[in-house]
Order: C-alpha cells, then structure tokens, then sequence
C-alpha cells in the first residue's frame, strides 16, 4: 500500500484485544488494522499499523502528530526522504528483533 492518502476513523471490535483502526482508502473501501508497534525516528514517533483483513499483506506508517483525548492523531508521511528514514528504521529495528530471537 504505497499510497499514503487515508482518512482515520477508528472504532472498537471486542473480538481483538486491541483497538481497531479503520482507514479508507482513495477508492472508498475499508481497511482494518491494529497497532503494531511505535518506533521514534529524529524524537518523532511513528505508528505501525498491520492488516487485520485478508485482503492485505502490507502494514502502513503515519505520523503520531498528538493525541486527542485517548485516541492518536495520525498524520500522513508526505516527504519521501522521511518515508524512508522511517522504514528504513522499522527494517533495522525488525532486524534487531530477529537477532535477539535468534541469540535467545
């Protein structure tokens, strides 16, 4: 899903432990996700969100701009040069996460 434009909704769905994020995407359909993980990037935070659907296979990256209330504020990624910096810190933190499960 290399496309970043997605409005946030979010809503709860007891069947996860944790809350679901519903994201719409430029055709109108729906995706839901759960948060993943939040990697910090140059003191900015970042959200992980991973697909809940069968009909994705990739998770997603925004910007934590905040909070409102309990919920995040999530922001799109438009620079390309972030957008980089911040998966290419996923990938060495995912890596990193490997070596220790190999080590232990």
């Amino acid at each position: 899903m290399a496309d970043h434009d997605h409005t946030h909704e979010h809503e709860h769905d007891h069947e996860f432990e944790d809350e679901v994020i519903v994201l719409e995407d430029e055709d109108g359909q729906e995706h839901r996700f759960i948060l993943g993980d939040v990697i910090t990037v140059d003191e900015q935070d970042y959200a992980i969100l991973l697909p809940i659907d069968d009909d994705l296979e990739e998770g997603v990256i925004f910007r934590i701009a905040g909070e409102d209330g309990e919920d995040m504020v999530l922001e799109d990624i438009e620079s390309d040069e972030e957008w980089q910096k911040v998966v290419d810190a996923y990938n060495e933190y995912m890596d990193d996460l490997d070596d220790e499960d190999e080590e232990g």
